[in-house]
C-alpha cells in the first residue's frame, strides 16, 4: 500500500494538455508553411549514380534542372510537411481522446462514493488534496512557546505568533488555502540541530513541504549575521532558496507589505 505522505497529486492531465497545445502550434506553423508552397509535387528518378528531378503539376511532369534548386528544396518541404502534418494531427488526436476519457474517470472518486464506515477500513491509494491536508495538519508536534513578555498577536483564525510581520504571512497563507504549521521544529542534517521555522507550508501542487523563513530585523548587524549562518544551515540540509525555502524580510526603513507577501504566495506555491 502506498503511503499518502509519498504519493504527489495527478500530474498527467495538465502535462498532457501542454502536449496538446505545443501540438497544435505545431500544426498552425506547418499548415502555414504549405500555404506559401508551389503547386504540384516533387519528383525524383536515379540516373545512374545522379538523380534527375522533375516538377508534376497536373498530370503533367517538367524536368527540373539542377540550377533550380530553390523549386526543389520547396517542393520537397511540402513534401515533407505533408506527412508531418499528418503525424501531428494524429498525435493531436490520440491526446484529445485521451484527455477526454481521462476526465471522465477519476481513482478519488471511488473512495469519495464509498459509505464512511467503508472509507473508515480502507486505506485510499490516492487522496484529495483536502484529506491529505487533513492528515499532514494532524501530526501533532511541540512548538516554542512564549515568554511572558512577549505581546499577544493574533492571526485572523486565533492563532498567536511572534510578530505582525507574521500575522500578515499567517493571514496571507490562510486566505490561499495554503496548510501551514507556525514553529514545528526540524532536526537540521547541518549539525543536527533542531530548528523552528516560521512556517512549514504544504504546497499542495506538488505535495512536498515548504519552510518560509521571515527575517525582521535585518538593519541589526548582530541580527543579520546569525540570519546568515541559519540560511546557510538550511542549505546544507538540502533547503533551497525559492525551491522549498522561502525568505521573507525586513527593516525599520522598509517593513513587509502585504502586496510582496501575496506575490511570494502566488510565485512559489501557484506556479
Amino acid at each position: 500500500m502506498l503511503s499518502f505522505e509519498r504519493l504527489s497529486p495527478d500530474i498527467l492531465l495538465p502535462l498532457l494538455q501542454s502536449r496538446a497545445e505545443e501540438l497544435l502550434r505545431a500544426i498552425e506553423i506547418t499548415k502555414k508553411s504549405l500555404t506559401r508552397a508551389p503547386r504540384g509535387r516533387l519528383k525524383l528518378a536515379r540516373r545512374g549514380r545522379d538523380f534527375y528531378a522533375c516538377h508534376v503539376l497536373d498530370d503533367k511532369s517538367e524536368y527540373i534542372p539542377k540550377s533550380n534548386l530553390a523549386l526543389m528544396s520547396k517542393l520537397a518541404q511540402k513534401y515533407y510537411d505533408e506527412k508531418v502534418l499528418g503525424v501531428l494531427e494524429c498525435k493531436l488526436n490520440l491526446v484529445d481522446a485521451f484527455i477526454e476519457k481521462y476526465k471522465t474517470i477519476d481513482v478519488l472518486d471511488v473512495y469519495e462514493n464509498l459509505i464512511e464506515v467503508r472509507k473508515s477500513l480502507v486505506e485510499p491509494i490516492q487522496l484529495s488534496d483536502e484529506e491529505y491536508a487533513r492528515r499532514w495538519l494532524a501530526v501533532s508536534y511541540k512548538g516554542k512557546g512564549f515568554d511572558a513578555e512577549i505581546p499577544d498577536l493574533r492571526t485572523a483564525k486565533g492563532e498567536r505568533v511572534r510578530s505582525k510581520s507574521e500575522v500578515i504571512i499567517a493571514d496571507a497563507l490562510e486566505r490561499s488555502g495554503i496548510p501551514y504549521k507556525y514553529e514545528c521544529p526540524l532536526k537540521l542534517e547541518d549539525g543536527g540541530k533542531t530548528v523552528y521555522p516560521d512556517f512549514t507550508c504544504l504546497n499542495l501542487r506538488t505535495r512536498k513541504e515548504v519552510l518560509w523563513e521571515h527575517l525582521g530585523m535585518m538593519d541589526n548587524p548582530e541580527y543579520a549575521s546569525l540570519a546568515v549562518k541559519k540560511l546557510s544551515s538550511y542549505l546544507q540540509s538540502g533547503y533551497v532558496l525559492g525551491k522549498n525555502l522561502v525568505i521573507s524580510m525586513e527593516s525599520s526603513e522598509n517593513p513587509l507589505n502585504q502586496k510582496d507577501v501575496k506575490k511570494i504566495v502566488k510565485e512559489i506555491f501557484w506556479h
